[in-house]
């Protein structure tokens, strides 16, 4: 509503300067302002369609008003009616003496309007053009490759992102941002059960960025059914790349090893995993080791993390009080127990640490703000943290 009233009143003094800057006769002025008035009136009464249909009548009197038709298709587009806006910009360029600036701005508007409206074949041709003109350049480029992101043209996005010229787009690196669209097609082979060439796409990935998560969750899934300590080994990069993952990846390392059943490579892994001194403490490992092993190889981990942190010492607590046998629990500790048990199966959730978008499933690219790499899990030791 602010937005639509704000575009309004551009219109308005805009076309109110053009008026006085042009010489014509009294009476054709009046009137002429008469109108503008009465659509300022409904402005002002926030009747935004009155306000808008005097405005557009008032901008076929003399087309001459390049400003305001500009304005008019950019509300128009705004509102969703994205044929109005294109018939408007359109009908502008069809003025065989536009200067070139303005030919170009109401160039970049039309393209704008065909990719709101999705047809990103017409906008691509507009925008490809105009890549060419330093004014519009970067936007240009920006607008092109969410184009081939939205149509799933991988091949095209990795061209392109190669050929920007730049190191970074939209705050990432250009190798991570190339990285993403193999894993994009990555998925699109293993869809069609290719999965040898799914493997090699994300080893592809991975090659160009050793950072990439999303390529290590792939190689270890895809490895899962042929090879479980290369499917393992994978899963352990992620936790060395950043330990925000480790809620996520923990539970699927130690499924993987109950099948193994191979107790000294298990116990391997485990102090593989308690030596990374970023980490806290995971009550996966604890219930695993006291569950597989004994009691005592549990609390043997939870000491190296007892003394850390107060979170982490009042988390081990917890995972205590949830192995309670039925005869030493009480009411108190039965129902911190289940209040444990309901947060810890709900604990896991994905943030965008760009724009906050909250979600139940790991996307790579944030559905609210278009940033690739931005989501990330939000532990138990997230939430009883903040």
């Amino acid at each position: 509503m602010t937005n639509i009233i704000i575009v309004l009143l551009i219109i308005f003094l805009l076309s109110i300067a053009y008026i006085y800057r042009k010489p014509e006769n009294k009476r054709t002025k009046t009137v002429l302002n008469a109108e503008y008035y009465r659509g300022l009136n409904y402005l002002l009464s926030n009747e935004e369609e009155k306000a808008l249909k005097i405005f557009t009548a008032l901008i076929e009197v003399d087309s001459s008003t390049i400003e305001t038709h500009l304005a008019l298709g950019g509300l128009y587009r705004r509102r969703g009616e994205f044929d109005k806006a294109i018939l408007i910009h359109q009908n502008l360029l069809s003025r065989p003496t536009l200067e070139q600036e303005l030919k170009n701005q109401a160039n970049y508007e039309l393209a704008r309007d065909f990719f709101s409206a999705g047809l990103y074949d017409r906008s691509e041709k507009i925008f490809k053009d105009l890549s060419e003109n330093k004014t519009y350049r970067q936007s240009s480029l920006e607008y092109l490759l969410l184009i081939y992101e939205l149509i799933k043209d991988w091949d095209r996005a990795i061209d392109f992102a190669k050929n920007l010229g730049v190191d970074k787009y939209n705050e990432i690196t250009i190798d991570t941002l190339i990285a993403q669209y193999h894993c994009e097609k990555s998925d699109v082979y293993l869809s069609a059960n290719e999965i040898d060439r799914a493997i090699a796409i994300s080893k592809k990935a991975l090659k160009i960025n050793p950072q990439c998560i999303r390529a290590n969750i792939q190689l270890a899934e895809n490895n899962l059914n042929n090879d479980m300590k290369t499917s393992i080994e994978y899963y352990l990069d992620i936790i060395n790349q950043d330990v925000k993952f480790s809620f996520f990846v923990i539970t699927k390392i130690l499924d993987i090893a109950k099948h193994l059943n191979n107790e000294d490579f298990i116990n391997n892994i485990i102090e593989r995993i308690t030596k990374n001194d970023n980490l806290d403490f995971l009550p996966e490992i604890y219930i695993y080791l006291y569950h597989q092993n004994n009691k005592e190889s549990a609390e043997f981990y939870a000491s190296k993390y007892e003394k850390t942190s107060n979170l982490n010492k009042f988390i081990i607590n917890l995972t205590r009080i949830q192995l309670l046998s039925p005869d030493e629990e009480t009411d108190l500790t039965l129902n911190i127990a289940e209040s444990f048990n309901a947060l810890n199966l709900h604990h896991l959730g994905f943030i965008c640490s760009n724009c906050g978008y909250k979600t139940k499933t790991l996307n790579w690219n944030c559905p609210s703000c278009n940033k690739w790499e931005s989501i990330v899990p939000n532990s138990l030791l997230d939430i009883l943290d903040n």
